[in-house]
């Protein structure tokens, strides 16, 4: 048994040459302590490059959000204005079919012509009033 070979417990040699390990020389002072950075300036600029890029992109896309909502404005306000003028034209000829030969109440008559002159006086004082 004292014959036989020990098995070896350090690294095995792969032949003459054993491979060199780099190990960088230590730092002194303060600058051991600072890490060098991480990124480059190229690293930075294409950091910066694609930061410009996406706020771009964000900057069209809210214009364009804009513009959908301001044609939707417009087309709610067309549909609005389309509906009172339906409105009226219904409510005067559901009038002329009830009284026939033009023969309105006075009564009625009178309260058509307060709120037409009470409702354009109103209209008259919010577009004085209304910002640009």
């Amino acid at each position: 048994m004292a014959d036989e070979p020990k098995p070896s417990t350090g690294p095995r040699a792969l032949g003459p040459f054993e491979p060199k390990v780099y190990v960088p020389p230590p730092k002194e002072g303060v600058a051991a302590a600072r890490t060098e950075p991480v990124l480059t300036e190229g690293m930075k600029a294409r950091r910066r490059q694609t930061e410009k890029r996406r706020r771009v992109e964000s900057v069209k896309k809210l214009e364009a959000e804009e513009e959908s909502a301001a044609g939707w404005e417009r087309a709610r306000s067309i549909l609005l204005r389309l509906l009172v003028v339906f409105a009226l034209v219904f409510a005067y000829w559901r009038l002329q079919v009830q009284y026939p030969d033009n023969r309105w109440p006075l009564e009625l008559v009178w309260a058509f012509m307060v709120v037409g002159l009470v409702g354009s006086l109103g209209w008259t004082l919010w577009y004085l009033n209304k910002g640009d």
